[in-house]
Protein backbone atom coordinates (compact mmCIF):
# COMPACT_ATOMS: atom_id res chain seq x y z
CA UNK A 1 0.00 0.00 0.00
CA UNK A 2 2.98 2.44 0.64
CA UNK A 3 4.69 1.94 -2.32
CA UNK A 4 1.51 2.98 -4.40
CA UNK A 5 1.24 5.88 -2.10
CA UNK A 6 4.88 7.11 -3.09
CA UNK A 7 4.08 6.29 -6.91
CA UNK A 8 0.85 8.22 -6.51
CA UNK A 9 2.94 11.08 -5.00
CA UNK A 10 6.17 10.91 -7.73
CA UNK A 11 3.34 10.87 -10.23
CA UNK A 12 1.91 14.05 -9.18
CA UNK A 13 5.44 15.30 -8.68
CA UNK A 14 6.13 15.04 -12.45
CA UNK A 15 2.88 15.72 -13.84
CA UNK A 16 3.22 19.13 -11.71
CA UNK A 17 7.12 19.71 -12.84
CA UNK A 18 5.72 18.84 -16.58
CA UNK A 19 3.42 21.06 -16.31
CA UNK A 20 5.29 23.94 -15.00
CA UNK A 21 8.28 23.49 -17.59
CA UNK A 22 5.27 23.57 -20.09
CA UNK A 23 3.78 26.78 -19.16
CA UNK A 24 7.12 28.69 -18.77
CA UNK A 25 8.48 27.59 -22.23
CA UNK A 26 4.70 28.96 -24.04
CA UNK A 27 5.48 32.66 -22.65
CA UNK A 28 7.02 34.91 -24.82
CA UNK A 29 10.29 35.31 -23.80
CA UNK A 30 12.51 39.05 -24.16
CA UNK A 31 14.20 39.80 -27.70
CA UNK A 32 17.55 38.04 -27.71
CA UNK A 33 19.75 40.59 -29.45
CA UNK A 34 22.44 38.97 -32.03
CA UNK A 35 20.86 35.82 -31.95
CA UNK A 36 21.18 33.31 -34.61
CA UNK A 37 18.92 31.79 -37.10
CA UNK A 38 19.80 28.10 -38.33
CA UNK A 39 18.74 25.91 -41.12
CA UNK A 40 16.45 22.80 -39.93
CA UNK A 41 15.23 21.74 -43.01
CA UNK A 42 12.26 22.85 -45.05
CA UNK A 43 10.52 25.42 -46.13
CA UNK A 44 10.94 28.64 -44.64
CA UNK A 45 7.86 31.05 -44.67
CA UNK A 46 8.66 34.70 -44.06
CA UNK A 47 6.19 37.52 -43.34
CA UNK A 48 6.53 41.14 -43.20
CA UNK A 49 5.05 42.73 -40.03
CA UNK A 50 4.11 46.49 -39.53
CA UNK A 51 7.40 48.18 -38.20
CA UNK A 52 8.73 52.34 -37.53
CA UNK A 53 10.32 51.99 -39.76
CA UNK A 54 11.33 55.73 -42.04
CA UNK A 55 13.57 53.78 -44.49
CA UNK A 56 12.71 51.07 -47.40
CA UNK A 57 14.72 48.15 -46.65
CA UNK A 58 15.33 45.02 -48.24
CA UNK A 59 15.14 41.81 -46.82
CA UNK A 60 17.56 39.65 -47.76
CA UNK A 61 19.63 36.15 -47.30
CA UNK A 62 22.92 36.52 -47.35
CA UNK A 63 24.36 33.48 -47.00
CA UNK A 64 23.53 32.41 -50.52
CA UNK A 65 25.52 33.05 -53.32
CA UNK A 66 24.37 34.83 -54.56
CA UNK A 67 22.18 36.98 -51.57
CA UNK A 68 18.64 36.04 -52.45
CA UNK A 69 15.93 39.10 -52.32
CA UNK A 70 12.77 38.02 -49.85
CA UNK A 71 10.54 41.37 -49.19
CA UNK A 72 10.45 45.31 -48.67
CA UNK A 73 9.69 46.05 -45.43
CA UNK A 74 7.20 48.06 -46.31
CA UNK A 75 4.75 45.43 -48.19
CA UNK A 76 3.41 44.30 -44.60
CA UNK A 77 1.39 41.80 -44.58
CA UNK A 78 3.12 40.23 -47.67
CA UNK A 79 4.19 35.89 -46.93
CA UNK A 80 7.02 34.80 -48.82
CA UNK A 81 8.45 31.23 -48.76
CA UNK A 82 12.02 30.17 -49.17
CA UNK A 83 11.78 26.52 -50.23
CA UNK A 84 13.91 23.73 -49.23
CA UNK A 85 15.35 23.18 -52.65
CA UNK A 86 17.02 26.88 -52.83
CA UNK A 87 17.84 26.57 -49.24
CA UNK A 88 20.02 23.30 -49.72
CA UNK A 89 21.98 24.76 -52.38
CA UNK A 90 24.53 26.46 -50.35
CA UNK A 91 23.21 25.01 -46.93
CA UNK A 92 22.92 21.79 -45.08
CA UNK A 93 20.46 21.37 -42.31
CA UNK A 94 22.26 22.88 -39.23
CA UNK A 95 24.08 25.72 -41.12
CA UNK A 96 23.75 29.19 -40.17
CA UNK A 97 21.36 31.31 -42.18
CA UNK A 98 22.40 34.78 -42.58
CA UNK A 99 19.46 37.00 -43.08
CA UNK A 100 19.95 40.72 -43.16
CA UNK A 101 18.55 44.05 -44.47
CA UNK A 102 19.97 46.44 -47.32
CA UNK A 103 18.55 49.57 -46.91
CA UNK A 104 18.03 51.62 -50.14
CA UNK A 105 18.11 55.11 -48.90
CA UNK A 106 21.52 55.00 -47.30
CA UNK A 107 22.99 52.23 -48.92
CA UNK A 108 23.72 50.35 -45.73
CA UNK A 109 23.98 46.57 -45.02
CA UNK A 110 22.81 44.95 -41.66
CA UNK A 111 23.13 41.46 -41.25
CA UNK A 112 22.00 39.30 -37.94
CA UNK A 113 24.23 37.80 -35.43
CA UNK A 114 27.26 39.29 -33.59
CA UNK A 115 27.66 42.83 -34.08
CA UNK A 116 31.43 42.35 -35.83
CA UNK A 117 29.49 41.58 -39.09
CA UNK A 118 28.23 45.17 -39.32
CA UNK A 119 30.59 48.28 -40.24
CA UNK A 120 29.36 49.90 -37.25
CA UNK A 121 30.61 47.29 -35.02
CA UNK A 122 27.22 47.15 -33.66
CA UNK A 123 24.45 44.43 -33.18
CA UNK A 124 21.23 45.27 -35.71
CA UNK A 125 18.64 42.46 -34.88
CA UNK A 126 17.19 40.87 -32.20
CA UNK A 127 15.23 37.51 -32.23
CA UNK A 128 11.87 36.70 -30.25
CA UNK A 129 10.36 33.39 -30.07
CA UNK A 130 6.42 34.16 -29.60
CA UNK A 131 5.96 30.31 -29.38
CA UNK A 132 3.87 27.68 -31.65
CA UNK A 133 6.71 28.32 -34.04
CA UNK A 134 7.00 31.58 -35.12
CA UNK A 135 10.06 33.56 -34.48
CA UNK A 136 10.16 37.44 -34.94
CA UNK A 137 13.01 39.18 -36.27
CA UNK A 138 13.56 43.11 -35.54
CA UNK A 139 15.85 45.01 -37.26
CA UNK A 140 17.54 48.14 -36.48
CA UNK A 141 17.94 50.00 -39.87
CA UNK A 142 20.13 53.05 -38.87
CA UNK A 143 24.31 53.11 -38.80
CA UNK A 144 25.44 53.52 -34.99
CA UNK A 145 22.36 52.02 -33.62
CA UNK A 146 19.56 54.11 -34.06
CA UNK A 147 17.14 53.67 -30.83
CA UNK A 148 18.02 50.59 -30.06
CA UNK A 149 14.37 49.50 -30.00
CA UNK A 150 15.02 46.52 -33.07
CA UNK A 151 11.20 47.21 -34.65
CA UNK A 152 12.46 49.55 -37.82
CA UNK A 153 12.16 46.06 -39.87
CA UNK A 154 9.74 43.38 -38.33
CA UNK A 155 9.53 39.98 -39.93
CA UNK A 156 8.14 36.41 -39.02
CA UNK A 157 9.62 33.24 -39.68
CA UNK A 158 7.94 29.99 -39.54
CA UNK A 159 9.01 26.42 -40.61
CA UNK A 160 12.09 24.62 -41.26
CA UNK A 161 14.34 27.80 -39.08
CA UNK A 162 15.60 27.65 -35.42
CA UNK A 163 17.54 30.08 -32.62
CA UNK A 164 20.93 28.63 -31.19
CA UNK A 165 19.83 30.75 -28.42
CA UNK A 166 20.61 29.03 -24.81
CA UNK A 167 17.53 28.30 -22.37
CA UNK A 168 16.40 30.90 -20.66
CA UNK A 169 17.37 31.07 -16.99
CA UNK A 170 13.68 30.19 -15.48
CA UNK A 171 13.34 26.94 -17.31
CA UNK A 172 16.56 25.97 -16.55
CA UNK A 173 15.85 26.60 -12.91
CA UNK A 174 12.25 24.40 -13.73
CA UNK A 175 14.79 21.61 -15.04
CA UNK A 176 16.76 21.86 -12.14
CA UNK A 177 13.90 22.15 -9.60
CA UNK A 178 12.33 18.71 -11.33
CA UNK A 179 15.00 17.29 -11.07
CA UNK A 180 15.89 17.85 -7.49
CA UNK A 181 12.27 16.44 -6.99
CA UNK A 182 13.14 13.65 -8.91
CA UNK A 183 16.35 13.12 -6.19
CA UNK A 184 14.27 13.06 -3.11
CA UNK A 185 11.51 10.91 -3.93
CA UNK A 186 13.73 8.38 -4.88
CA UNK A 187 15.70 8.84 -1.63
CA UNK A 188 12.12 8.18 0.52
CA UNK A 189 11.55 5.88 -1.74
CA UNK A 190 15.04 3.90 -0.95
CA UNK A 191 14.34 4.91 2.94
CA UNK A 192 10.92 3.60 2.94
CA UNK A 193 12.00 0.09 1.72
CA UNK A 194 14.09 -0.30 4.22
Amino acid sequence: MQKMVNKAKILAGGALTAGLMALSTSATAAPVLGAQLYWAGGDITITVQPATAGYVSELKLFSADPDIFLALNTAVGTTVTLDAATIDMGHDIGDELVFGIFVQNTGDTFLMGPGSRNADGLIHAAINDLGGGVLRVGFEDIRGGGDLDYDDNVFDFRGGVRTGTVPEPGSLALVGLALLGAGWASRRRVRTAA
